[in-house]
């Protein structure tokens, strides 16, 4: 009986061995196996980075762009750009840029160079100048946008222009008289007349000598008062001009909306645009017809002769039209009292 024990016992051992061995082995190589796929599952790669003038490569085993700045510490800001994006999937042969883009805005004073008007006066002798009025040039106020890549400038970009001290031209006098010859006396001829007496020498040489004109004033009756006038331009084309978007491009909300090339506020009853080579910035006119105007703004299209008068409403200044051969009367930096 015993012996019949020993021996079942015996089989289901040697049985039983075989089987343990082979599920143990099966085991070792499906461990083996899933480590060898988790391996596939984190590859590694090696890219470049370029950041901050600097060249880093990295052997890596992130998945995207933006994990690898996060592991390298490297933050943007807002205005930064990263090539390839920080979403894309990385390969063997990716390389990252990372450009700093940096904006300012600055405010700094420009000087306006004044102009110079020249101007036919008859009262002086041809060859002669006179300054009437001193040039002074004036600021402006200018705002501009420079743009920053990794440091250096990029681009700049002009905001705005604001007058803030106007120029004035310099106006100068250039004659246009031309003299009258000088009658020399010839005494010869008078010894030839024993008849002459010594006071008809006298009288000749005093009739022959010519007494030069004084600079006289130009004035002329403008609405029954005399006024005073430095020159005066014939056949000038009137034009009108407003403040909006059909004739200056700014609309109401524009922060330069009204305001001149001198730095002044648009007044109907006061404004002109002129030609600063023509009419010096800030003198006022008399123009017929129309009245007392003041030179304060400019036009690409006001050359010349061309003065562009200020209406307020855009109906009003398209009945005004185009009027031409009017007379116009400079009179100076002083509005007549």
């Amino acid at each position: 009986m015993y012996y019949r024990r020993t021996k079942k016992w015996l089989i289901a051992l040697v049985i039983s061995v075989p089987i343990l061995s082979g599920s143990s082995l099966v085991y070792i190589l499906q461990t083996e196996k899933q480590q060898n796929i988790g391996g596939l599952q984190l590859p590694k790669y090696r890219v470049v980075v370029m950041s901050d003038n600097h060249n880093t490569t990295v052997d890596t085993h992130a998945e995207t762009v933006g994990e690898v700045l996060t592991q390298l510490n490297i933050r943007l800001d807002d205005q930064d750009i990263v090539e390839p994006v920080a979403t894309e999937k990385l390969t063997s042969n990716t390389q990252i840029r990372v450009t700093r883009l940096a904006q300012t805005e600055k405010e700094f004073e420009e000087e306006i160079p004044y102009t110079i008007v020249k101007y036919d006066d008859p009262d002086l002798f041809i060859g002669e100048e006179k300054v009437i009025q001193e040039g002074i040039s004036g600021k402006e106020l200018v705002s501009r946008s420079t743009v920053l890549e990794n440091g250096q400038v990029s681009s700049e970009h002009e905001l705005s222009r604001r007058v803030i001290t106007p120029y004035t031209p310099e106006v100068i006098a250039v004659g246009t008289q031309v003299p009258e010859p000088k009658v020399e006396y010839n005494y010869n001829e008078v010894f030839e007349h024993p008849a002459a007496s010594e006071d008809d020498i006298i009288n000749q040489s005093q009739e022959s000598s010519i007494v030069l004109p004084e600079n006289k004033k130009k004035i002329t009756t403008i609405e029954e008062r005399p006024v005073e006038y430095k020159f005066s331009l014939e056949n000038v084309e009137l034009t009108a001009f407003t403040a909006g978007v059909e004739s200056t491009g700014k609309d109401t909300g524009h922060p330069q909306y009204g305001i001149t090339a001198s730095g002044a506020t648009v007044e109907e009853g006061r404004t002109i645009a002129v030609d600063p080579s023509v009419i010096p910035m800030g003198w006022w006119v008399y123009i017929e017809g129309i009245g007392y105007r003041k030179a304060e703004d400019t036009g690409s299209a006001v050359k010349g002769k061309i003065i562009d008068i200020f209406i307020e409403d855009l109906d009003s200044a398209i009945v005004f039209g185009r009027q031409k051969n009017k007379t116009v009367y400079v009179i100076g930096p002083d509005k007549p009292l």
